[in-house]
């Protein structure tokens, strides 16, 4: 899932930051698979994840309800959340091994904590992906601080003008950490923000 790799940050704000993606292989076996994913999506709810969504309704945040997104999941579903601890995950990854659903699992963080993850739960990873960075005119890019927010959003929909906004409504005292969090969330449709994350970030930058 690369579009979740290139979450900038320290690793003391990026340890408690996870992505999880499952899908079934267009194809191969996303016969049945809806069903099969509404049961993971059951187990994700009853964890607490602090985002959760698919392209077909969009996000927690957007305004979609999780009945609707178990409603509309499409025929080759997927489903993306994020957590803020690693334990929440091993239980989840635990218990779509321990179903036998045969769905492909993605979860991206820092690298030995997934590892450690995949250890704990007896799986050896297919597949690991590592950005290397940014490269080009990178002086182009916004300031670090508003790149630790936008990077959450893989597909490049939050606005780095909006970050900024937000970021000096809440200096201001015009706006909380929450709301302003949940208002860079919306534009995410696919449910990898991880606003819990951006909270602790404008704690951090305003104080």
């Amino acid at each position: 899932m690369t579009h979740s790799l290139h979450r900038r940050g320290t690793r003391e704000n990026l340890k408690d930051d996870f992505v999880v993606l499952i899908t079934p292989a267009v194809g191969i076996n996303h016969n049945d698979s809806k069903d099969k994913l509404i049961k993971i999506l059951n187990k994700i709810l009853e964890l607490g994840p602090n985002n959760i969504g698919s392209y077909e309704t969009g996000t927690v945040y957007s305004g979609a309800t999780i009945q609707q997104i178990k409603e509309q999941l499409s025929e080759t579903p997927r489903v993306r959340c994020c957590f803020d601890n690693p334990d929440k995950v091993e239980e989840l990854v635990a218990f779509i091994k321990e179903s036998g659903c045969g769905l492909s699992v993605t979860v991206s963080g820092l690298i030995d904590d997934v590892k450690a993850i995949a250890a704990k739960t007896d799986i050896s990873p297919h597949s690991i992906n590592l950005s290397l960075g940014t490269f080009g005119k990178t002086e182009e890019l916004p300031e670090y601080v508003v790149l630790e927010f936008v990077t959450m959003c893989g597909h490049g929909m939050i606005s780095s003008k909006l970050v900024e906004k937000l970021i000096d409504d809440v200096v201001k005292g015009r706006m909380s950490f929450e709301k302003a969090a949940m208002l860079m969330a919306q534009p995410c449709v696919c449910g990898i923000f991880n606003a819990k994350r951006a909270e602790e970030l404008l704690d951090k930058y305003v104080r």
